[in-house]
């Protein structure tokens, strides 16, 4: 396929560019995958055991965290394990860390999430661990990468939030690669440390020396002005008037304090990971504006559904991954299970042993996704990997066994496109 030299989208909205960087791309159309016959079943758990210098942690909880005899909230309670005291991590398995206390020598099963590293794990030197991990930290971020690794890596504008906040991308490495993967994190307010994951994980490419051959295309923050009204940074007139419509809706008025921080859609109040056309009319929850659920008034509506369409249609990616913060799991299939689907089972099979999240096929529940429309509309093999342990917003110290998970899945999957 040609490819032309271009330094604006070949397909996209009017608001968005492409600035700092010409950028050679090849235009990838709407391609949509034939259906499988019969769907793969389904893996079995990864287990996943952290290296000898990183297993040792402290608990880090209010009082104290249940121990249990299976990785499950309905195995047997064995114990309790208290605030403070020191483990050793055996391995992780879905939201569980199966643990030895050091003082007794108990084992048993804990929410991975309350796991806090004894020592440094994280080796990054720009990017620092928060639960509030801002847009104009990642913008002084990317700045930071930019000033120490040069040409290795380049910003481009993917377009603007609702509320005027540019939505930049990284690409890393070479972006004339033959192999390139697109990587989309934070499109639920809430999630916000998937911003965070996306970021170190892109310096830790970096720092290892990126990759000639794959080049990963990272947008850390799909939704900057839902972050913002999330992290409490935005509260203004508009913002009240849909808390008061959702106040009207549920009979009750909400705490203020929970309902931002819990909120989950742009500044429009459009949930947009709803918002795409992938069976978007089957969308069945807020009927206007609301913090979370509304579909919009129309597939891609929003300009941060817009930048995400226009940006992936701007190459022939190998494969998308979609970062969200709740639950520790991997799901790959939209509807009737297509060939996209069956590459993406095959790598969700791979960043399963990886990281020991579950494997999860489509429940046939939730419509409207950029993973679904990517595998579905561009036949893009393309995964959603929930990474926490708790309700997101997800507090600080659930971001050690996220990175533990994580750290490596930029080099797992880089090795799969080269090989799949």
């Amino acid at each position: 396929m040609a490819a032309v030299c271009i330094a604006l989208f070949a397909c996209g909205c009017a608001r968005q560019t492409l600035r700092d960087m010409p950028i050679t791309i090849t235009p990838k159309a709407e391609q949509p995958s034939p259906a499988l016959t019969s769907i793969p079943e389904a893996s079995p758990v990864g287990r996943f055991t952290p290296p000898p210098e990183m297993q040792e942690c402290t608990v880090a909880c209010d009082d104290a965290v249940n121990l249990r005899d299976g990785a499950s909230s309905h195995a047997e309670l064995i114990g309790t394990v208290e605030e403070g005291a020191r483990v050793r991590v055996i391995e992780f398995q879905e939201r569980y860390a199966y643990v030895e206390v050091l003082a007794s020598g108990q084992k048993g099963y804990m929410v991975a999430g309350y796991l806090q590293p004894a020592t440094d794990v994280f080796g990054l030197d720009v990017v620092s661990i928060t639960d509030a991990y801002s847009y104009d930290q990642m913008r002084e971020d990317m700045r930071a990468l930019t000033e120490i690794y040069g040409e290795t890596i380049k910003i481009v504008i993917a377009g603007e939030s609702a509320n005027g906040l540019e939505l930049p991308v990284m690409v890393l490495g070479n972006p004339q690669a033959p192999h390139h993967v697109f990587v989309q994190a934070a499109i639920h307010a809430r999630e916000h440390m998937t911003a965070l994951l996306a970021m170190a994980l892109s310096e830790a490419w970096l720092k290892a020396g990126a990759s000639q051959e794959v080049c990963f295309h990272v947008m850390p923050m799909a939704n900057p002005d839902g972050i913002q009204i999330s992290q409490g940074l935005v509260y203004d007139l508009h913002i009240q008037q849909i808390q008061a419509s959702d106040a009207a809706a549920a009979g009750e008025q909400p705490d203020e304090t929970e309902y931002l921080r819990e909120w989950k859609a742009n500044y429009n109040g459009v949930d947009l990971n709803r918002n795409f056309d992938a069976l978007w009319e089957k969308v069945e929850a807020s009927t206007s504006p609301s913090s979370e659920g509304y579909r919009g008034t129309a597939p891609e509506s929003e300009p941060e559904t817009q930048a995400l369409v226009s940006y992936t249609k701007s190459r022939d990616f190998d494969a998308t991954i979609s970062y969200h913060a709740t639950g520790s799991m991997i799901y790959w299939q939209f509807g009737d299970a297509t060939q996209a689907d069956r590459a993406a089972y095959a790598l969700a099979k791979v960043i399963g042993e990886l990281s020991g999240y579950s494997i999860e096929p489509d429940d046939g529940t939730s419509f409207g996704g950029y993973k679904d429309w990517a595998s579905s509309k561009c036949g893009i093999p393309s995964l959603t990997i929930e990474i926490g342990t708790r309700s997101a917003p997800l507090p600080e110290t659930d971001f050690y066994n996220i990175w533990m998970r994580n750290r490596f899945v930029f080099r797992t999957v880089a090795e799969w496109v080269k090989n799949a």
